[in-house]
């Protein structure tokens, strides 16, 4: 009987302090929706299934002037931020007269760094942004894929990245504004300035191709481009509930001879048409076999292609070295920077973990007419 009592005062006691706690949070103006979420998915899981981590799953790549605020943009224990700055060393990486595809890069090996220290695969989002990147929320409710959206941009989108997992994710944009209303959609172009990429996109996507830096900075945005159509079609997901603007227009190019900005799409169209191998065809998810050289029509940037916009399910956004080496010409300079790429431990083993095996891939290619 006495032990009763007590597991009665005990559990009146857990109760009472739950109810004070949250009443206490409520009066300070903490919202309880505004919850961080540890999941990350594993590489040793199924299908990449989430596991339970207390480790950051997010994190920003920043390259800029000088080190500034972003607005609503803070770390937190879910979220890692690393700036490059090239004009004083207020950042985490000092990098003076570096191109926009070399900074990426070099803010890209310091996440790889860091990743290839943990055991759980890491970050599952690389998010590049321009230091002059504003996110904005969309309050057309047209727009929002689900109703209890953060008031954070930055916690919605990242939300976004969690309920979708695409291969890559960017916000609404300038090249946007005049779409129908709809939640998430799938667009051939998407600007630069605020990109999300999932860690297994390191197998071929990333990190940049610079090869055209002298020609223009611009181009190495094309590659990522094009490739996430030919790879990850119903994978490359515009989320419509937040939208970015950037005060600075890099096009004026205000400082002659700080970059290069030829917008001829050609260049890199035909240099990337040499990466592949024009005898071989490869399997594609839906089945078709077909030589990569099918995605290269006449236009340098195709304005819309069809597609839409999916969750990720069962697709494998790993490349494997078997489809590399059967769709390109493997002794292409381009496809050897690649391969020695995925042959660095760190690399490995963020996207493989333990696993010596490399899954199928088979790309989910834009519609070819």
């Amino acid at each position: 009987m006495m032990m009763k009592k007590c597991m009665h005062v005990s559990l009146f006691a857990i109760v009472s302090v739950i109810l004070l706690w949250v009443s206490y949070m409520k009066r300070f103006g903490f919202p309880d929706s505004e919850i961080d979420r540890f999941v990350i998915s594993g590489s040793i899981g199924e299908n990449d299934s989430p596991v339970w981590t207390q480790q950051p799953q997010f994190v920003y790549l920043v390259q800029g002037a000088s080190r500034h605020p972003i607005p609503n943009l803070n770390a937190k224990p879910s979220r890692e931020i690393v700036w490059l700055t090239y004009r004083d060393k207020t950042g985490d990486i000092y990098f003076p007269n570096s191109t926009l595809t070399e900074g990426r890069n070099r803010l890209l090996l310091e996440a790889i760094d860091r990743a290839s220290k943990r055991n759980d695969g890491g970050y599952l989002y690389y998010l590049f942004l321009d230091d002059d990147l504003l996110l904005r929320n969309e309050n057309d409710r047209k727009r929002w894929w689900r109703e209890d959206l953060p008031n954070n941009p930055f916690d919605r989108f990242e939300l976004f990245l969690l309920d979708f997992q695409p291969a890559v994710g960017f916000a609404r944009y300038q090249h946007n504004i005049h779409d129908a209303p709809a939640p998430v959609g799938v667009k051939y172009n998407f600007d630069a300035i605020f990109n999300g990429f999932h860690r297994h996109t390191i197998s071929f996507m990333l990190p940049y191709i610079g090869d055209l830096d002298h020609t223009s900075w611009w181009f190495s945005q094309w590659f990522v481009i094009h490739i996430s159509a030919m790879f990850y079609n119903s994978n490359r997901v515009l989320c419509n509930a937040v939208y970015a603007i950037n005060p600075r227009y890099h096009g004026n190019n205000k400082l002659k001879g700080a970059y290069t900005d030829s917008e001829d799409f050609r260049i890199p169209r035909d240099y990337f048409r040499t990466w592949i191998d024009k005898n071989n065809k490869v399997k594609t998810a839906n089945g078709e076999n077909i030589n990569l050289l099918r995605t290269f029509k006449r236009q340098a940037l195709y304005l819309d292609i069809p597609g839409k916009a999916d969750r990720k399910h069962s697709m494998e956004y790993r490349v494997s070295t078997k489809f590399i080496t059967i769709a390109f010409n493997k002794s292409h300079p381009g496809i050897q920077k690649i391969l020695r790429w995925r042959n660095l431990p760190k690399v490995r083993n963020i996207l493989y973990g333990s696993e010596k095996d490399e899954p199928d891939f088979f790309p989910d290619v834009f519609p070819l007419h």
